[in-house]
């Protein structure tokens, strides 16, 4: 029995966890049933965590109950039934808003029928990326207490973009979730996008000497991935040369949230890390493919300077001996540079 009481990110790491100690994913005799009597938060990254894990059962064809929401009369639920969750795991047929005044719910996106979508538009990829990151954008900062100005409208979408194109580049994935929630108390923001492809483990560079003695780690994966001018593996054939990977998207997303006072995780395989400007957690999990979780302070987004968090990315990157040139893509905004501070 899985009671599940707040749909959080680290709450639900801990769901996965449980579910891969107590074998579930290979042994069919034990009963999993997730009951949702006592649930009172819902935030996006634990709802769409929950979503990929139910996806996980089904296409292991791991037999599982859900509780019947019917009855239950709790605020978790019907806010989970008006962003459409529980219609997606078809537990509620009532109406629900794929996007309302502080959210974006858990929105599925199938590989295949996007670039079949995008084809029939004569669009390429590279516009997507731009697409839904400014969509993403126009949701969350329509809404502030604040007006945001044009520098800080470009970082926040350079940062969406990246972390985009990341799974595009890397993770054959069959599919791919994303979600947001504003916070307007605190003028903050959870972005949160998961893939279920082959995971950092499969994806990043091991030299050969880290591989002589032991097999390299989830955890040691994660780390590597944010080295900036470290490239993965795999990268698609048909990027234009603007986007040709270079390693420096996630390296460059991490600094700039931290630089928010805000909350940067990745989760991939068994662990996930979680960094702010104080540190970072360490926890085990089970999750197929990555999930990047970013909690931005949107108040001070317009702190950051863009050109100074490149150029530290770029000493680092020298210093570690990789690539001193991010591609044009991991370079620009949208439009102008991001302001300089006086």
């Amino acid at each position: 029995m899985i009671n599940i009481i707040n749909m959080k990110y680290d709450k639900m790491m801990k769901m996965t966890k449980h579910l891969e100690e107590q074998n579930y994913y290979v042994n069919t005799d034990d009963k999993l049933k997730f009951y949702f009597s006592n649930l009172n938060f819902i935030e996006p990254a634990g709802a769409i965590i929950f979503l990929s894990t139910i996806d996980r059962l089904k296409e292991n064809e791991i037999p599982y109950e859900l509780e019947s929401i019917q009855n239950l009369e709790r605020d978790a639920i019907s806010y989970g039934e008006t962003m459409g969750i529980f219609q997606k795991l078809e537990l509620s047929s009532a109406r629900s808003f794929s996007e309302g005044t502080n959210y974006i719910a858990p929105t599925k996106i199938v590989l295949a029928e996007l670039f079949d979508a995008l084809n029939d538009q004569n669009k390429s990829i590279e516009i997507y990326y731009d697409e839904i990151s400014a969509k993403i954008v126009q949701k969350v900062l329509k809404n502030l207490a604040f007006q945001a100005d044009e520098a800080v409208r470009n970082l926040f979408e350079f940062a969406l973009r990246e972390v985009v194109r990341n799974i595009f580049d890397h993770s054959k994935t069959p599919h791919f979730y994303y979600g947001s929630q504003l916070y307007p108390a605190t003028n903050s923001v959870e972005v949160v996008i998961a893939d279920v492809g082959i995971g950092l483990l499969n994806t990043v560079p091991f030299d050969i000497e880290e591989t002589w003695f032991s097999s390299p780690s989830d955890e040691e994966a994660i780390r590597k991935a944010i080295i900036p001018g470290l490239s993965a593996l795999s990268n698609h054939a048909y990027a234009p040369e603007d986007y040709k990977n270079s390693g420096y998207g996630l390296a460059l997303v991490k600094r700039i949230v931290e630089k928010t006072d805000g909350v940067f995780s990745i989760a991939s395989g068994k662990k996930t890390i979680t960094y702010d400007l104080l540190g970072e957690i360490i926890e085990d999990c089970d999750v197929k493919g990555t999930l990047i979780r970013m909690k931005i302070n949107l108040s001070n987004l317009n702190l950051v300077n863009f050109d100074e968090v490149l150029e530290d990315a770029r000493k680092e990157a020298v210093s570690k001996g990789y690539s001193g040139s991010p591609s044009t893509a991991s370079q620009k905004l949208k439009s102008q540079n991001i302001r300089k501070l006086n």
